[in-house]
């Protein structure tokens, strides 16, 4: 046994309009949210550059303090990636302190120059993109 059910005279639906002025206020709220969110693309590329820079400037003057000595195994400044036995300082007692062994991770996203003072003066090569280095700092 089906059974039917009528529309009534006086039962309406949306009308068209009433339909496209929701459509318009919700494209608007899209709209503002893809801009607020935007600013935030590629935020974190420099943030994590950053946060590659303290860390490698960190590593480094632990080897310096470690080592008890005012500077670096260099006489000119060197480019380091992160790689083993490029930055170290040798202790009065002759042990060699490695700033790589105070490393997270495997290598660097960037080479940077090392003083022999310790200082990180700059950037010869970088694996990221949009970013560039400025005095001394990432920039996007």
């Amino acid at each position: 046994m089906t059974r039917r059910v009528q529309v009534g005279y006086g039962q309406r639906g949306f009308t068209l309009v009433e339909l496209l002025v929701v459509l318009v206020i919700l494209g608007g709220l899209a709209s503002v949210v893809v801009l607020a969110v935007t600013q935030f693309l590629g935020k974190g590329t420099v943030e994590a550059a950053n946060t590659e820079v303290h860390q490698a400037s960190a590593a480094i003057t632990s080897c310096i303090a470690e080592a008890v000595v005012n500077q670096l195994d260099i006489d000119a400044p060197a480019n380091w990636d992160g790689r083993d036995d490029v930055i170290t300082a040798n202790s009065a007692g002759g042990v060699v302190y490695d700033a790589s062994d105070y490393l997270r991770g495997n290598h660097l996203q960037a080479t940077y120059t090392v003083s022999p003072s310790g200082e990180i003066t700059g950037v010869t090569d970088q694996e990221w993109s949009g970013i560039s280095w400025v005095n001394d700092h990432w920039e996007k």
